[in-house]
């Protein structure tokens, strides 16, 4: 599946991104600073999210939602990885923060980036 078809419905929405708990526990986390990178791989913006990405570190396995108003979108089901610095952190800081943006919570740069490789997609309605 080729997400860059799915830009639109994607790219700075709200998605939901599931991940577990060493202790076996589900965790959702909500994120806007999004963005499709290429066919299989999209980037989000760590402004807080400090279970997730505690949870990654130990399980790269995850679930992303998106859906647009009619509640018509994907499934994604992937591996992520989390990275506090370099090219992916970079990326992040320059898309999501490059006009002096803050989040709800007043950061003015990324704590990390999430890059997620998908490995398939399910259609929902």
């Amino acid at each position: 599946m080729d997400l860059l078809n799915y830009k639109d419905l994607i790219d700075g929405k709200p998605i939901h991104i599931a991940t577990v708990t060493k202790e076996n526990k589900p965790n959702l986390s909500v994120a806007s600073d999004v963005q499709v990178m290429d066919k299989d791989k999209i980037i989000i913006s760590v402004n807080e999210m400090n279970h997730t990405q505690e949870n990654i570190m130990y399980n790269e396995n995850v679930v992303i939602t998106a859906f647009n108003e009619d509640w018509v979108g994907l499934r994604i089901f992937g591996k992520a990885k989390f990275y506090e610095s370099g090219k992916y952190y970079d990326y992040c800081k320059k898309i999501f923060f490059a006009n002096w943006e803050t989040t709800p919570f007043w950061a003015t740069k990324p704590k990390g980036a999430i890059v997620v490789t998908v490995e398939s997609v399910e259609n929902f309605q």
